[in-house]
């Protein structure tokens, strides 16, 4: 698990880049089509709808909402002192946490993920309390799919009144108009978890979905975006994504028969929180220092983007050995219930 998402969030690393930005019609459509389906599924993967709704509410909270907040306002705050700017709207855009509220936009992801694994958690709970076979879950996260690629766009750039005004909505807070269709990949996870456990990948399987997938990708290019609510194709995409989604699961079993990689991935992985909190402005800012120094795009870029990774890397070990700062980052640690020892 840790090794697919290593992979997953060194692509999207990768992604954010100058590289991607510059092959909107290649790179783009390719990586973006199963780069947060593939989260989403493994996180569901290893998902525990047992735990009450409120401890586990709890639990992602502190794990998603308080790293995402403790960045989100100490910047906007530090910078709007600095800057001499009004507080109070980037508070409220911070609080809203669309993608076009957030200064840093790959945070979007992690409010939205806390709300998607509640809306989760009831479905799942369902689930199980109607005891519905494999085929029949599978079945209700299809429904629940494509009615969230129906709804996708009812909430963006929505015009709206407001104290005389006109704008344009971006979106419901912590983008609640995408939970549809990103819980339905989550719930996927979960119910596939037996399946995809049981599984075994090899070079053969990894190099047959991959063929398939680049096949279907030269037919028609598709883009699923969610911080965009863009969902190119009901079908083509959400085959893409699934696609991507076994590529990576079965590339990480690939690698883990390389023990250095293995390891190496294993830690990337085991830091994906840090690297996607930061990685973002390290790599822009990076790129922008280069290019004044005189350096070609491509020789900025590619230096941005080993920065991007080592960077936030050392971020996380500094907050490791930092007790404050692990706390603002960082579960706290849970403790296990002991039985009561019975007398005599």
């Amino acid at each position: 698990m840790d090794v697919a998402r290593g992979i997953g969030i060194s692509i999207i690393v990768f992604g954010h880049g100058w590289f991607v930005a510059r092959s909107p019609d290649v790179l783009y459509p390719m990586l973006s089509v199963f780069i947060l389906p593939l989260f989403f599924f493994i996180s569901g993967v290893l998902f525990k709808p047992e735990q009450p709704f409120a401890e586990m509410a709890l639990r992602k909270a502190d794990a998603l909402l308080k790293p995402f907040f403790v960045t989100m306002l100490g910047y906007v705050i530090v910078r709007d002192l600095i800057r001499n700017q009004p507080l109070l709207p980037d508070i409220a855009g911070v609080l809203y946490a669309s993608v076009e509220t957030l200064p840093w936009q790959a945070l979007w992801f992690l409010p939205h993920f806390w709300l998607a694994l509640l809306f989760a958690w009831l479905i799942l709970r369902l689930i199980k309390r109607l005891e519905l076979s494999l085929a029949l879950s599978c079945l209700l996260l299809i429904a629940l799919l494509g009615l969230g690629i129906l709804t996708l766009r009812a909430f963006w750039h929505l015009p709206v009144q407001l104290g005389g005004q006109q704008y344009l909505l971006p979106g419901l807070p912590f983008s609640l108009d995408v939970m549809l269709v990103s819980s339905a990949f989550f719930m996927l996870g979960y119910v596939l978890r037996d399946v995809l456990r049981n599984h075994r990948s090899s070079v053969l399987t990894l190099c047959l979905v991959l063929a398939v997938s680049t096949a279907v990708f030269l037919y028609q290019p598709v883009v699923m975006d969610l911080a965009q609510r863009r969902y190119d194709h009901w079908f083509i995409t959400t085959f893409q994504a699934l696609c991507g989604v076994y590529i990576c699961w079965a590339l990480a079993g690939v690698i883990m028969q390389w023990p250095a990689l293995g390891k190496l991935m294993t830690y990337i992985g085991q830091s994906t929180l840090i690297l996607l909190i930061f990685h973002g402005e390290i790599q822009h800012k990076s790129f922008a220092l280069f290019r004044q120094l005189g350096l070609s795009e491509a020789a900025s870029a590619s230096i941005a983007l080993v920065i991007a990774f080592i960077a936030p890397l050392l971020i996380a070990e500094v907050i490791k050995r930092v007790s404050l700062l692990r706390a603002l980052y960082f579960p706290f640690p849970v403790r296990k219930k002991t039985a009561p020892v019975s007398a005599g």
